[in-house]
């Protein structure tokens, strides 16, 4: 799988603010080797619109935009890799100074990385065609199916097989997972209602055609690091996060991505049902 290396294009009014407090944010209380490995830090991410995706201007998306501008104010490049997530996780277990985004937090995950965020949130359900003659009222029901379509290596794909589920198709390619849905390679798709409306918009379809039928609660996503990299090194980006905050910069990114419940910098219980 090919590496491609992006810079995210900013406006500059709405980002001028962030640039003005860069200074302020890293400079205060932070020795400057640990500011240098903060600045060198390397982060990875997949495409997964809305979240994380290319354009022709580069990477976008509500997820890419808020890491990029916490990145202004640390001082990093806002250069990221993008590859298919399961290879991401790999490389965070097994390398120190990375990071990778957008990461869904669960007790599951709670120690195996270390986490600056929420940078956004969605709810999650699984999805059904609206037309489909086969009545899905519970999770249980789920498990009858032929196959339910989960994003490869996501905190789904790990809760429903830590349930015993035996029907699931990792999508390695995130995109599809609508297309697979219309073409009935799967049966139930797994997802957030943000990608729903974006794949849906893609496609040139209604996005009624597909209706949620078992609700699993909100999914909070973050920017995480990998366990080894030292807390020295990940309080310039939570300092930065807190900033966008202040600004009013993180909420302008979320209204323009549709996203307006208030989101506040901290962990937060996830309500992801299958995990309570």
């Amino acid at each position: 799988m090919r590496v491609v290396h992006v810079v995210i294009a900013v406006a500059f009014l709405l980002y001028a603010p962030v640039a003005a407090a860069a200074q302020q944010v890293v400079g205060a209380g932070h020795d400057d080797g640990y500011i240098g490995a903060a600045r060198s830090v390397r982060i990875y991410t997949e495409n997964l619109p809305p979240f994380n995706y290319l354009t022709d201007d580069g990477l976008s998306g509500i997820g890419a935009e808020v890491v990029s501008a916490m990145a202004r104010l640390v001082g990093h490049s806002g250069k990221f890799e993008m590859m298919p997530w399961k290879r991401v996780l790999s490389i965070l277990n097994r390398e120190p100074y990375t990071a990778a985004f957008s990461m869904v937090r669960i007790p599951e995950r709670e120690h195996e990385f270390k986490w600056v965020g929420p940078i956004t949130h969605s709810e999650t359900a699984l999805y059904q065609l609206a037309d489909s003659p086969v009545k899905i009222r519970s999770i249980e029901d789920a498990r009858n199916v032929s196959a339910i379509g989960v994003n490869a290596g996501s905190a789904s794909e790990r809760a429903l097989r830590a349930l015993g589920f035996n029907n699931v198709m990792p999508l390695y390619a995130p995109n599809t997972g609508l297309k697979m849905l219309l073409s009935g390679r799967i049966a139930l798709w797994e997802t957030v209602d943000l990608v729903v409306t974006s794949q849906s918009r893609q496609l040139g379809i209604a996005p009624s055609r597909v209706v949620p039928v078992v609700p699993l609660g909100k999914y909070d996503f973050y920017l995480a690091f990998s366990p080894s990299t030292p807390e020295t090194v990940i309080l310039p980006w939570r300092q930065a996060l807190n900033e966008l905050h202040r600004n009013g910069v993180f909420d302008e990114i979320q209204r323009r991505y549709g996203v307006k419940s208030q989101i506040l910098p901290g962990p937060r219980k996830t309500s992801f049902s299958l995990l309570n």
